[in-house]
């Protein structure tokens, strides 16, 4: 379990691997618990004026609520990334991703939700690629 990537449900930042790791081990839970840390430390005692669970709720509702915007790529993403941690056991990176996975990814990481639709983010994408091929 310590080669895992893990992250603190407070440090999430909506990165790809954080998607990824959220994805993988906390989605398939449905317990709204998160996955204990890999390394025995001490415990931190710091007061919070939250429920323990809150956070956790807080930050698998936004990746939700980014994962419905993209429609079939985003049940793409969540069925190979469940997938393949159901067979192999640890996530998958995002070399291994099919193509619309990788772009659910890249459009639902951020630290913000784009005001963009995902198709409109599609769209924009695929024209600044074209121009950036039209000046090499």
């Amino acid at each position: 379990m310590a080669d895992r990537p893990w992250h603190s449900p407070s440090s999430i930042v909506f990165s790809r691997e954080q998607c990824i790791f959220i994805i993988g081990y906390v989605f398939p839970l449905d317990k709204g618990c998160w996955p204990p840390e890999p390394m025995e430390s001490e415990p931190s005692h710091h007061q919070s004026f939250h429920a323990s669970y809150e956070i956790i709720c807080c930050v698998t509702g936004e990746l939700w609520k980014r994962l419905e915007t993209t429609g079939e790529a985003g049940e793409a993403l969540i069925d190979e990334v469940q997938g393949y941690y159901r067979d192999i056991g640890k996530l998958v990176y995002y070399e291994f991703l099919s193509g619309p996975a990788k772009r659910a990814l890249n459009y639902i990481s951020g630290n913000r939700r784009r005001r963009q639709t995902f198709s409109q983010w599609k769209a924009d994408r695929r024209y600044k690629n074209k121009a950036l091929e039209g000046r090499i």
